[in-house]
């Protein structure tokens, strides 16, 4: 059976005439009759009656009618959903991204215009760490994720969209609440919570550079994989902790936040995709964020690296 048969057939059902219907699709009468009887022999049964001015769906036919239309709109909307995502306006989307980098900014208004300009694009989003987003796009999982410190790999396509500055948590019933401000000098010998290096080496390791380069020496108490676990030992009191600025949008009860005057520790925030992995709608969304990093959302710098 082949789709111009259902084709053929539909057309001469709609007229009840071959020869109306050969006019219609340009097509020969005998071959036409011909299409037919090949069609009704490979399903074992009369489509129509012939008459002596035209012919008459059979009650067979007028089933098989029904189903046909059916197809045929059925590969419409398969031809039109394969068109979409070709275009990049249809398809599925599966976008990782940092939670904390999702409260307030550029991400989220990326997302909000996303959805509004490509409403056909099905936006599958995931929050994950930036090493989880990284192992992901690297086996296929997600087809991008905004993340933090993205390695320098030829693999990948970055686009850069600016940073977030690290800032200092500190318990709210703590004297170092009462200040504006801190300097990394004022940490010599003070109680910290920090992240273990496997979860963001890069800010683990630019941490640790700019305490020894001011060369303060504080105690580190615990160590987790999690700004949100971070905070929790923060709220309870055990300590101070370096944190990320925009935490400072959705502040636990016992935390004061405060800035570190003379420390420029930064998470380079940027959209990441695996170049061997072609994505039209992933396109669509990288020349969106582009273009919105440029008009200057969160400091960013809008370059394709």
């Amino acid at each position: 059976m082949e789709l111009r048969q259902l084709h053929y057939f539909i057309a001469i059902a709609e007229t009840e005439h071959f020869g109306r219907a050969s006019t219609s699709l340009r097509i020969a009468q005998p071959a036409l009759s011909r299409q037919m009887q090949l069609l009704e022999a490979e399903l074992g049964i009369d489509l129509f009656e012939r008459l002596p001015r035209g012919v008459r769906l059979t009650p067979a036919g007028r089933v098989f009618l029904d189903q046909t239309r059916e197809v045929k709109a059925q590969l419409a909307r398969a031809v039109a959903a394969a068109r979409s995502a070709a275009a990049g306006t249809g398809g599925r989307l599966r976008l990782g991204l940092i939670e904390v980098a999702a409260w307030q900014g550029l991400l989220p208004e990326t997302i909000r215009r996303f959805r509004a300009e490509f409403p056909q694009v099905e936006l599958a989003l995931s929050a994950m760490s930036s090493p989880a987003q990284l192992a992901a796009i690297q086996g296929g999982t997600l087809d991008a994720g905004f993340l933090y410190n993205p390695p320098d790999d030829p693999a990948l396509g970055q686009l850069a969209l600016g940073f977030h500055r690290m800032i200092l948590a500190v318990p709210s019933g703590a004297p170092f609440a009462a200040r504006t401000g801190v300097r990394l000098a004022d940490l010599e010998g003070q109680d910290m919570i920090g992240f273990r290096r496997g979860a963001s080496p890069r800010l683990s390791d630019d941490l640790t550079a700019a305490l020894r380069g001011a060369g303060v020496t504080p105690r580190r108490i615990a160590e987790t994989e999690s700004e949100a676990d971070i905070l929790a030992l923060v709220n309870a009191g055990l300590g101070m902790a370096f944190v990320n600025e925009n935490q400072r949008h959705r502040p636990p009860p016992g935390v004061r936040f405060l800035p570190v005057t003379d420390m420029e520790v930064r998470l380079h925030l940027a959209l990441v995709w695996h170049r061997g992995t072609p994505s039209p709608a992933r396109d669509r969304l990288a020349e969106l964020t582009q273009a919105m990093a440029r008009e200057g959302a969160c400091g960013a710098d809008g370059e394709i690296l």
